[in-house]
């Protein structure tokens, strides 16, 4: 099961949401700023449902997406399944779909939003709560046996621990997606 996403309690960016993104998007943080202030202009509450997050993203890429895509990628980042989402939600499609990132740095983007402990490493149950959020975006039901989110995590991190502390860096969670190795 997913874990849910608490709410936010302050509409500005924290330090960690910008060190991810400027990361991620190789763009600067007063770019960053910029998005952030725009996103507020057009959405105060900070938050968007399906239909403003269809039609906002479309202001920004009219050409990239059919409605019913982005309708399919609201539905697979509203994890909480709340009918919203946030603008770190948000950017983490910018992100993911911006043209000028490499797989190197999308994955590293993807490692950072899921390092929990903020301690550069993605230890079992981190991996866990990854693994069960993408059964439940996929509609995977079967979560026994080899199936089983914990299961599957200390098989993925057997094959790419290359340290052998039984967690993953940064650099051993790329290498494994990039080569192949799950």
């Amino acid at each position: 099961m997913s874990k849910k996403k608490k709410g936010r309690v302050s509409m500005e960016l924290t330090a960690k949401e910008i060190d991810v993104l400027l990361k991620a998007s190789q763009i600067s943080e007063e770019e960053i700023q910029h998005w952030h202030a725009n996103f507020l202009h057009h959405c105060p509450s900070g938050r968007l449902d399906k239909k403003e997050f269809v039609e906002y993203y479309k202001k920004l890429y009219p050409r990239d997406h059919t409605a019913k895509s982005l309708e399919d990628i609201f539905d697979m980042i509203d994890v909480n399944k709340d009918g919203r989402v946030e603008f770190n939600e948000f950017l983490i499609v910018i992100a993911m779909t911006d043209h000028l990132n490499d797989l190197e740095s999308r994955l590293s983007f993807v490692f950072d939003m899921w390092d929990e402990s903020e301690d550069e490493l993605i230890d079992r149950n981190e991996l866990t709560n990854m693994i069960s959020t993408i059964y439940d975006r996929a509609g995977i039901k079967n979560r026994k046996g080899d199936q089983h989110p914990k299961k599957r995590a200390e098989e993925i991190i057997a094959k790419l621990d290359v340290s052998g502390d039984k967690k993953l860096s940064k650099e051993e969670f790329i290498n494994g997606y990039v080569f192949r190795k799950i």
